[in-house]
């Protein structure tokens, strides 16, 4: 009888094909992650938004401003990427903001100011021309004296100061599956998030601050602050932290603590390290989990493994080696289930 013979190549290649269609149905068959709200968001009453008020859609920044300073429970869908001018936009208290679809969001600053119960999702930040007036301004969005707010599946971008500043005795915040980029490199001031913003405001800072921050991409060009934290007690898990300029990814300011569990520093020199004087302030503290990833030829560990708080809310880690192929499959706008709560 002949024999066929089949050249090597050729089983090389059909082991290939055969391989990537395994992998390809494994993709499709793998479950979404669970997007429900978690973290401290979810203590001292939860986080509903306008959930129980009606559902208003607005298409123009003016329409908007109506809706957001509004008294009464409100859930409001946003179509279109909304330029709000050079004022700042205030948003009142018990509000859902949702995105549609893939393109909605807001240019402009947007600011919560001793407020409560707040819900942003699906929506795009920023503000390259650092409008606004007063506090935060030129921050895509600025909290102050504000608790009870989950920001989830939001990008933030080109800002000419921070992208999201929680500051002056603001509490209770969960930022989930969010991703924070810039794009343009000559912005000397590429920073994403300060968790307190003075070392001077210990009574008012001491004892707040309370942040989750879990499933975030830290992309492009952001230079600094992921985040650079004073006083709060900060939980940061399974975050992917991909910026490979970045001079440090998490700043110990004065009396904080920082929780860092399962998290890839994904071509970080310097993960984290003290921001705080030690003759002025009490430094702050890190604990870290051993199942976080790093691969910088010149790693540098600074600070000693702390014992920190126990975060007061039920969670589950994605192993360190997955959160890469986690976040950058999930985070950001047009990536989640968004109808009103």
């Amino acid at each position: 009888m002949k024999k066929t013979i089949v050249p090597t190549t050729m089983i090389i290649a059909a082991l290939v094909l055969a391989s990537a269609s395994i992998q390809a149905q494994e993709a499709q068959s793998t479950p979404a992650p669970d997007f429900k709200l978690i973290g401290y968001a979810t203590v001292e009453g939860g986080t509903t938004g306008g959930k129980g008020g009606r559902t208003n859609t607005v298409t123009t920044p003016d329409e908007f401003r109506v809706a957001a300073s509004a008294a009464e429970k409100l859930n409001i869908l946003v179509s279109g990427r909304l330029d709000l001018g050079s004022n700042t936009v205030k948003v009142a208290a018990n509000k859902t903001i949702i995105g549609l679809g893939s393109d909605a969001g807001f240019v402009g600053h947007g600011f919560l100011e001793g407020v409560s119960n707040i819900i942003l999702r699906n929506l795009s930040f920023a503000n390259p021309q650092g409008v606004g007036q007063g506090m935060g301004r030129g921050d895509g969005m600025t909290a102050n004296a504000t608790h009870h707010v989950w920001v989830d599946h939001c990008n933030f971008g080109e800002c000419a100061d921070g992208q999201f500043d929680i500051t002056h005795g603001s509490d209770f915040f969960t930022v989930s599956w969010c991703k924070f980029s810039y794009t343009n490199a000559a912005n000397g001031h590429r920073l994403s998030m300060l968790i307190g913003n003075k070392d001077s405001l210990v009574a008012e800072d001491s004892g707040k601050l309370h942040v989750t921050l879990h499933h975030n991409w830290i992309g492009d060009l952001v230079s600094d602050r992921t985040p650079r934290v004073r006083f709060g007690q900060v939980h940061v898990f399974n975050n992917y932290y991909g910026a490979k300029d970045i001079n440090t990814c998490i700043g110990l300011g004065c009396a904080s603590q920082v929780l860092v569990e399962s998290c890839d520093f994904d071509g970080m020199k310097r993960p984290w390290r003290s921001r705080a004087d030690a003759q002025k302030c009490t430094p702050g503290r890190i604990q870290w989990n051993d199942d976080n990833v790093y691969n910088h030829p010149k790693l540098t560990i600074e600070e000693t493994n702390s014992v920190v708080f126990k975060p007061p809310y039920a969670y589950q880690l994605d192993a360190g080696k997955t959160v890469k192929q986690i976040v950058t499959q999930y985070a950001g706008v047009g990536k989640g289930p968004f109808a009103p709560r």
